[in-house]
């Protein structure tokens, strides 16, 4: 059979106007409608201006297993990351906030905990909580943006810049909040914090911002922070506790061992023996913070040098300790007490020994470096160890 040639004519061939298609040469088709196009520029990250058009590139959140590459790191521009100071509500969320969502939902929930309760918790409860509670999911997205952060190097920049976007909106929602939380936003104001904690641990890479560290000091951001995680947990009488997230701070491991089990390595009896000697020039209030502090920190260690106990129990355990420390230690270390920063060297060595989490990964090299340049020649010989 013989193809039926077209006849070319305008505004549509013959041929394609009995068959009622929409003919190939016909005039070029308008231009999309600015809805339309702005949908395309939210995806390419394509912006029209003119006649002209500039491209930014928006990254794309990925798990692990996905190949895809970015050959240059993203822009960092305004126009490719959220407001800071712009609409904090859920209608100001973009493409790139879908794409952290979904890799938090199949990659970062999964990174919190080996226990299949909390981790589904994570993966299923907190995202909800999002829906009623902005702060939680910018939080959440935060979050997924500082773990992209970590394991796509080439655009580091990018994303630790969108994560303090997102977080900097969930903080302006839940910062007045903490002073008087109520009963029914116990929950949330929790998962607020406790995902605070993980990014600032997780921003230790972030070269941008003023530094991991609290008003540029030795304490670290996250040591500060665990004061907002403290003032939710004891809010309304500690009834949290009793919520329905109450399994999530069911620890036998911890309960069992902490009262009565202290770790005994020779180097950690000595160092006790040096801050509760006679000798000690410290007042006796001084004194008792510092015995206080590494009496704990002697109980934590027991977790990982003494009997073998589960990846979740030495987690737990690191965050007892810096729940119990009391805001009188933390004084001490704002003021450079010098033993105050040998027991924090001290725990360095839970930092370095939980690494394979990865938003402890650099904490135990980089805060005992900060430490002993801090020291005298002669505090610097009390932790050897630690940094053995």
């Amino acid at each position: 059979m013989c193809a039926s040639q077209c006849d070319e004519g305008r505004p549509a061939c013959g041929n394609c106007t009995r068959r009622g298609e929409e003919c190939d040469f016909s005039p070029a088709r308008p231009a999309r409608t600015s809805a339309a196009a702005a949908a395309a520029a939210a995806v390419t990250g394509t912006s029209q201006q003119g006649s002209g058009s500039s491209q930014t590139s928006t990254p794309a959140a990925s798990g692990e297993g996905r190949t895809t590459t970015i050959t240059s790191p993203p822009s960092t521009t305004a126009a490719a990351l959220p407001p800071e100071d712009g609409d904090p509500g859920l209608t100001s969320l973009t493409v790139v906030d879908l794409e952290l969502l979904h890799h938090y939902c199949i990659s970062t929930c999964h990174t919190f905990s080996a226990d299949p309760a909390v981790r589904n918790y994570f993966l299923v409860s907190v995202p909800q909580l999002g829906s009623s509670y902005p702060y939680v999911l910018h939080t959440v997205l935060a979050l997924a943006a500082v773990h992209q952060a970590h394991f796509r190097p080439e655009a580091r920049r990018y994303y630790y810049a969108y994560a303090r976007a997102r977080h900097t909106a969930a903080t302006s929602m839940a910062a007045p909040r903490l002073p008087g939380i109520s009963a029914a936003e116990a929950v949330p104001m929790y998962c607020f914090s406790i995902m605070t904690m993980f990014i600032a641990f997780g921003s230790l890479r972030d070269e941008d911002q003023h530094g991991p560290h609290a008003d540029g000091d030795l304490i670290p951001s996250w040591l500060a922070l665990f004061r907002g995680v403290r003032t939710v947990l004891e809010s309304n009488d500690r009834a949290i506790y009793s919520s329905s997230i109450s399994f999530l701070f069911a620890s036998k491991d911890i309960n069992r061992t902490w009262a009565t089990k202290q770790s005994d390595i020779e180097a950690l009896v000595e160092f006790h023996a040096y801050i509760r000697g006679g000798a000690s020039q410290e007042d006796e209030h001084t004194q008792r913070l510092l015995d206080d502090a590494f009496q704990d920190l002697r109980r934590a260690l027991y977790l990982f040098y003494g009997e073998d106990n589960a990846e979740d129990a030495k987690v737990r355990s690191l965050f007892t300790w810096m729940y119990k420390v009391q805001d009188g230690f933390l004084a001490l270390l704002k003021a450079r007490h010098p033993k105050a920063l040998c027991v924090l060297a001290f725990f360095c060595v839970i930092l370095h020994r939980l690494e394979y989490n990865w938003w402890f990964q650099g904490w135990g090299t980089h805060l005992i470096e900060r430490l002993y340049g801090a020291l005298d020649d002669g505090h610097r010989l009390w932790i050897r160890w630690p940094i053995q």
